[in-house]
């Protein structure tokens, strides 16, 4: 990832949409600015938190891997990996591109340098690290695709935010 790139821009654009300050942010979140400044200038943060501020600010998130380039696999996926007693799991899109590109956890836990266990954590609590998933994607030539889907409100459309 460039030093100019932003994993936490999409927040960044979907605050200036709604004219959100960090400070203000902060308050919806209920937390203290302190942690919200903290995040982005460390720029990453749970996929479970930031999918949580942009529901607060009035927005779903949906990710995807994808090869810009290239011809599609057949997908063989495991729906009960997929779907959790509350719905889709969160990290479904994960299940699904390392399925779709033959990335097997053992392979992806050594290449990412962490422990087994450490990488099969990500899918029993469903949660992940944002820079994870810029990681993952570097690692096997993909890219982050991040949709942002008004929740409410009458304005036009989703916005592809990456």
């Amino acid at each position: 990832m460039a030093e100019s790139e932003k994993r936490l821009q999409f927040l960044l654009s979907l605050m200036e949409i709604r004219g959100v300050s960090k400070h203000e942010l902060a308050r919806i979140m209920g937390v203290s600015p302190q942690n919200i400044f903290t995040y982005f200038k460390r720029d990453d943060m749970k996929l479970s938190v930031a999918q949580e501020m942009a529901a607060r600010l009035g927005y779903d998130l949906s990710y995807r891997l994808v090869k810009e380039e290239g011809g599609s696999r057949d997908v063989v996926l495991d729906i009960e990996g997929l779907v959790g007693k509350d719905g889709l799991r969160r990290l479904a899109f994960l299940r699904v591109a390392m399925s779709q590109y033959g990335i097997e956890r053992k392979a992806l836990a050594e290449q990412l340098e962490l422990n087994y266990t450490g990488v099969n954590r990500w899918f029993k609590v469903d949660d992940i690290a944002i820079s994870y998933l810029y990681k993952i994607a570097e690692l096997y030539g993909l890219k982050v695709k991040i949709r942002a889907s008004l929740q409410r409100e009458n304005l036009p459309g989703d916005i592809d935010i990456s």
